[in-house]
């Protein structure tokens, strides 16, 4: 059986055995090193590592405990809270653990902190960690200001077993940042990237819906390369999630709203009769 929780203060000797264990098998995706952490090795260093204004999770199988993360949230207020310290152990990778865990620490963001979004920063080469952050929802925004090696990628504060709304293709795909069939990075857009997207969806459908995100004056999405794909296989409707965001700051990639899509999705959230509102409170439709 898989879980996940979050951990207390007291359970400080939890996160450190797996904070030691993940600083020796991936010393590259961390910031501190396995020496560093080491010479920091108190009870008040790994007390303050689970406590405000971090909260930390971590992923149990059947064997004990098998994978961290952590929501570190901001003291400015136009910051986003940032998910960092993933890692699942290599014996628990693709048994359903790591999606456990993600579910875990964004359910959580949706229950306290409803009308915000999630950012983590993931090595562009790293493509299997990529992969999963798409598959629970997270989508490109840009490069890392910070390390030009990295990715931004963002996902809404939502229940990941939220239901999508079907939205028609070409309204969700004036929203987006790039045209991923034009704009290619080496690892990022190749053609070849497109046209396995392209594959699996024409096979298996889009199982990851689009996050679109709105405000009366712009809207953003995730899912610049399932639109170019959906564009591709000619179809009319895309899988979306749908959320309000802050009116500041304004995303570099926020596009303006048009009048009669802001109609659409304002029908969208609105709760319908033949479908139940969600645990945030909004129901969800079919546009057409």
């Amino acid at each position: 059986m898989i879980s996940a929780k979050v951990l207390a203060p007291d359970d400080w000797p939890v996160w450190r055995e797996l904070r030691l264990r993940a600083l020796a098998d991936a010393p590259e995706a961390f910031g501190s090193t396995f020496a560093e952490v080491l010479s920091r090795d108190t009870e008040q260093h790994w007390r303050a590592a689970v406590s405000a204004p971090m909260v930390s999770f971590i992923v149990e199988t059947a064997d004990g405990p098998a994978g961290m993360a952590r929501i570190m949230f901001p003291e400015q207020s136009d910051t986003l809270p940032e998910l960092i310290s993933v890692w699942v152990a290599p014996e628990a990778r693709g048994t359903g653990a790591s999606r456990a865990l993600l579910a875990a620490c964004v359910d959580h963001l949706a229950a306290h902190h409803p009308m915000t979004r999630l950012r983590l920063a993931v090595v562009e080469t790293n493509m299997p960690a990529r992969r999963l952050y798409e598959s629970c929802g997270f989508g490109v925004i840009g490069r890392n200001p910070d390390d030009d090696t990295e990715l931004l990628m963002e996902r809404r504060a939502a229940p990941m077993d939220q239901e999508s709304v079907e939205l028609p293709t070409e309204l969700v795909a004036r929203y987006r940042a790039v045209d991923r069939e034009h704009v290619g990075t080496p690892t990022l857009d190749t053609p070849a990237h497109l046209d396995r997207l392209t594959e699996l969806i024409g096979r298996e459908g889009m199982r990851t819906p689009i996050d679109l995100a709105f405000t009366e004056e712009f809207a953003t999405i995730d899912g610049n390369h399932r639109i170019a794909v959906a564009r591709r296989l000619g179809l009319a409707t895309v899988p979306v999630h749908l959320t309000r965001r802050a009116e500041h700051p304004r995303p570099d990639h926020g596009r303006d709203m048009d009048p009669a899509d802001l109609r659409v999705l304002e029908a969208a959230l609105a709760p319908s009769p033949t479908h139940a509102p969600d645990r945030a409170g909004r129901g969800t439709g079919i546009v057409a």
